[in-house]
């Protein structure tokens, strides 16, 4: 099994990499669909709740990894 810190490290990136792409998918969204569909206004909305969560979670993730630097120090 992977050490803590390893599996934090991959973690972020997954997480970089997904917020991204959720970063991208609002842009396109933006870009190319009616501003007055509710639809489309809908599915921004999720992109917007979706690309939180996940920025939330990266920095959950860095906060432990910090945690778990701090322990390993002493």
């Amino acid at each position: 099994m992977l050490d803590e810190d390893a599996v934090l490290e991959e973690l972020m990136g997954n997480l970089g990499e997904a917020s991204g792409r959720i970063r991208a998918s609002r842009r396109l969204l933006l870009e190319h669909a009616p501003d007055d569909d509710p639809g489309h206004l809908r599915l921004l909305a999720r992109l917007s709740e979706a690309l939180d969560a996940t920025e939330t979670a990266s920095r959950e993730a860095r906060r432990q990894r910090g945690i778990g630097q701090g322990r390993t120090s002493l």
